[in-house]
């Protein structure tokens, strides 16, 4: 029988994410599992050439275990086609919102991923259709923001209900794991969660009326940028970024592959956490 095969993602140019690493590929070699590197992971670490390497986006392994922050996760999330892997998130570094194992649990955690020992949280990600052209999904936001300082003018729907037109910097279409991210910094409002939602927030509008509105998942928004708008870009969880021009549309539908994440006690610390990692000043 073959040793069963666990995916490593390393934060690129982050010595405590390799140091991480090895001690991952420690714990995991001596429970007989196999490590395997991802590809760009092998060629930023060079020197860790003992293990095999694997092409996240043609053949990712059941389980894979991303150490880095909140920015190497949406990546993985976003390169993993089938949505099929179970992904295990270690923090090695300040913020990591999104990840909840601390370094000093690395040994205990690995284990109970190897042996099933978590709660499996299957989180709703947003799919972008761009002028008719499906785009990969989003975990944490699609954002439309001015590309050269100019209005961004567009109409936002609902089901195919006007909601309300803005002038402005852009709007940002998020999750509720997304809430606390360009959202919040936008003013938009902390959503827990485990419910399920979208939240649509404005960037600087002229107008001074317009706030942030949430939706359920079960519908789709319709952004339409006008033809005297400035340009722009769209930007997908912070790794795809779209270039464009005004008279476009974006329809954002509720993708059909979520995102699967390990979770140790995510509920048990939510709030503790949200307040040292995004709300407290340091």
């Amino acid at each position: 029988m073959s040793t069963e095969k666990y995916g490593i993602v390393i934060k690129p140019n982050s010595t405590t994410a390799k140091e991480i690493a090895l001690k991952v590929i420690k714990v995991l070699t001596k429970y007989n599992k196999q490590p395997i590197l991802e590809k760009e992971s092998k060629e930023n670490y060079s020197d860790i050439n003992t293990i095999d390497d694997f092409n996240i986006e043609i053949n990712p392994p059941n389980k894979i275990i991303v150490i880095g922050g909140d920015g190497t996760l949406l990546r993985t999330v976003m390169r993993e086609k089938t949505g099929n892997s179970i992904i295990m998130a270690i923090r090695a570094g300040k913020r990591g919102f999104m990840l909840d194992v601390e370094e000093y649990e690395v040994e205990n955690k690995v284990y109970e991923f190897i042996n099933n020992k978590f709660t499996l949280v299957e989180y709703p990600r947003l799919q972008p259709i761009f002028n008719g052209e499906t785009k990969n999904c989003a975990m944490n936001d699609i954002v439309i923001f001015t590309s050269d300082g100019s209005l961004v003018k567009l109409d936002a729907y609902y089901n195919g209900d006007r909601i309300y037109g803005v002038d402005g910097d852009g709007i940002v279409v998020s999750t509720t794991i997304g809430s606390t991210a360009y959202s919040l910094s936008a003013g938009g409002p902390i959503i827990d969660p485990r419910l399920n939602s979208i939240i649509l927030t404005p960037l600087n509008p002229v107008q001074l009326h317009i706030r942030p509105v949430v939706f359920p998942y079960s519908g789709y928004i319709d952004i339409n940028i006008k033809d005297d708008s400035g340009n722009y870009f769209i930007n997908i969880d912070g790794q795809e970024k779209i270039a464009s021009r005004s008279k476009s549309s974006l329809r954002i539908t509720l993708c059909d592959k979520p995102a699967k994440i390990a979770r140790f006690r995510w509920w048990e610390s939510y709030y503790e956490r949200l307040f040292s990692r995004l709300l407290s000043y340091w």
